[in-house]
């Protein structure tokens, strides 16, 4: 509305300016052109009278009083002075001392003059730039009065006073006055009009615009804003729609990335927590929670402050005042209240004193000691296999040359010591064997990869250990897709998993086959109702040559494992005594492959 009131101001001056300037000068120069013509009426009247009166006094000798009185054409020139005259309203004669001489129809005649303002003062008014100060008097009638001396000799005689009136010149006046105001009335009522229709459609094409911006800076997507015409506007309106769209297609892109950036940080395995400056946690992904309030399920960090979530004793804390202090710690070792031990960074955000926030990384060092173990079990296993394999070798030939003669000689013993070497052979024979299992252990497998159906291998695993003393149970995912690996070789690992299960149960029980597609993996589980492994040597399992059995060679998971890390799986077992063990196995899954329908579940 503001708006609006001073584009219809400024628009009503500019258009009155002009008119009411031009108005005034032209009422100017009528007013002056008429009073210049009742100066010179006047001048030529006076002029008359003095012609007049100059005759009447060429007359003989006399008083020069009683001649003007008596001369009947100064009489008759006074009068026609007033009768025709324009504006004049008094004609006279005037003697030295004041009185009236002669007068027009004899009015005054032998009393004092009236004292007038001179017809020059009226001159003067006219003269005026615009009439701004002597306009007040040209409105209303006023005499004015032109005088001449009469003289002789030089020698004042008399003066010939004419009254003038302004009544004629006033009523023109106050009409051109009144036309200017009526004229002025009606262009600031049109300007008004105009005005007020020009500024309404401006001002709605503005609201259009300001709305599109206030959408804009508000965070909404605004419509294309749409303004007719070929002015500025429209101009202006397609450079907004141009930003809109730039707009909306960085936000979006934001949006994506933003999206993107959040859904990997969730997901990563490390924790990851944000704290503005007054310690406030913006952010946490679901690790940080389970690292940092694991008992704490239903509070959330995000939102709240980390000290009141962790208590002000939390060793995180400490570091966290440090960092804001000045000094950055990057992978410190540190042992958390709720347990496990963790590499803790800090990193400020910002460049000033006081940082904008804190960015906390928190990461397991189980992965990392569970890694460096399988470095150093991985060097030593290297290092033990060449020596290994260097004496197996050394071993082989004369294990071939006993067994050889060993069989010679049972031939030729015959009876009880017949018996005797053939049981010495068996011995040679295993040991061979055994050697042989070990060479090929210490040595690259060459795999012939194929997609299978890890099913169909469990249903025919299942059927070779089924007896009247095991049962086997099947919870086989009939959706499973293909796993791509070595078949033969999987066939043996698993083989020699559920051998062990078969055997830990002296008296018989149930063998449990599962298989279910774990993300990007298939997972085959194998459980049994065996004793179950102590604590202790649970750990030792996958050495090489550790066994708990008295005939065992300790050969059988470490094989398995190596059978399946070579083909890109994985390998775990849970043991409780008296409950039984469970050996999980992970393999991935064949690229582009498709779910074949499984075998069928029940036993």
């Amino acid at each position: 509305m503001q708006l609006r009131a001073r584009l219809a101001l400024l628009a009503l001056a500019l258009m009155l300016v002009p008119i009411i300037a031009m108005s005034l000068i032209s009422l100017d120069s009528r007013i002056d052109t008429m009073i210049e013509d009742t100066s010179r009426s006047t001048d030529f009247m006076i002029e008359q009278i003095f012609e007049q009166v100059r005759l009447a006094l060429e007359q003989g000798n006399g008083d020069i009083t009683a001649k003007l009185k008596n001369s009947e054409p100064v009489r008759k020139v006074l009068d026609s002075t007033v009768a025709f005259g324009p504006a004049v309203v008094t004609a006279a004669l005037v003697g030295n001392d004041g009185t009236i001489i002669v007068a027009a129809h004899g009015e005054g005649e032998g009393k004092p003059a009236m004292n007038l303002p001179s017809v020059a003062e009226l001159d003067a008014d006219a003269s005026r730039w615009l009439l701004f100060a002597s306009l007040p008097n040209l409105l209303t009638a006023k005499v004015y009065e032109a005088r001449r001396r009469v003289e002789i000799n030089n020698q004042p005689v008399a003066t010939i006073s004419i009254g003038v009136t302004t009544a004629l010149i006033a009523d023109k006046a106050r009409h051109l006055l009144m036309v200017i105001v009526t004229t002025a009335g009606l262009v600031i009522a049109g300007a008004l009009l105009v005005v007020t229709l020009i500024a309404n459609r401006i001002l709605e094409q503005l609201a259009v615009l300001t709305r599109g911006f206030e959408q804009l800076a508000a965070g909404a997507n605004p419509t294309e804003v749409k303004v007719s015409g070929g002015n500025e506007l429209s101009t202006l309106a397609e450079k907004f729609n141009e930003l809109s769209r730039q707009v909306r297609a960085d936000r979006s892109r934001l949006d994506n990335d933003q999206t993107h950036l959040f859904d990997v940080v969730r997901s990563i395995q490390d924790g990851v927590v944000l704290l503005d400056a007054n310690g406030i946690v913006l952010f946490a992904n679901e690790k940080a929670q389970t690292l940092l309030a694991p008992k704490k399920e239903k509070v959330a960090l995000e939102g709240g402050t980390l000290a009141a979530v962790l208590g002000n004793a939390h060793p995180v804390l400490a570091l966290v005042q440090s960092t804001v202090a000045g000094t950055e710690a990057h992978d410190v070792p540190l042992a958390l209240p709720e347990g496990g031990s963790f590499l803790v960074s800090f990193f400020r955000l910002g460049h000033e004193r006081i940082p904008a926030g804190l960015l906390i990384v928190l990461r397991d060092l189980q992965p990392v000691i569970e890694l460096e173990t399988a470095l150093d079990s991985s060097n030593r296993l290297a290092r033990l296999g060449t020596l290994i394999s260097g004496l197996a070798h050394q071993l082989r030939s004369p294990l071939q040359g006993m067994s050889m003669r060993l069989e010679l000689l049972s031939r030729e013993a015959g009876g009880v010591g017949g018996r005797h070497i053939d049981k010495l052979h068996h011995e040679v024979t295993r040991l061979d064997e055994a050697v042989e299992a070990l060479l090929r252990f210490m040595r690259p497998e060459e795999l012939k990869v194929s997609d299978f159906d890890l099913n169909a291998l469990l249903k025919e695993l299942g059927s070779r250990v089924m007896s009247d003393r095991i049962t086997v149970e099947y919870q086989l995912d009939s959706s499973l897709p293909l796993i791509r690996a070595d078949r033969g070789m999987i066939y043996e690992a698993l083989t020699n998993v559920i051998t062990n299960a078969d055997q830990a149960m002296r008296d018989g029980g149930l063998i449990r086959l599962s298989s279910k597609a774990n993300g990007s993996e298939v997972e085959v589980s194998i459980a049994d109702q065996g004793h179950g492994i102590p604590k202790e040597q649970l750990d030792r399992i996958f050495d090489l040559y550790y066994t708990t059995k008295t005939n065992g060679s300790g050969l059988g998971l470490p094989f398995a494992m190596r059978a399946i890390e070579l083909n890109g799986g994985k390998i775990s077992i849970e043991s409780q005594i008296g409950q039984g063990t469970v050996c999980t196995v992970t393999f991935p899954i064949a690229a582009d492959a498709r779910a074949k329908p499984s075998v069928s579940s029940t036993a």
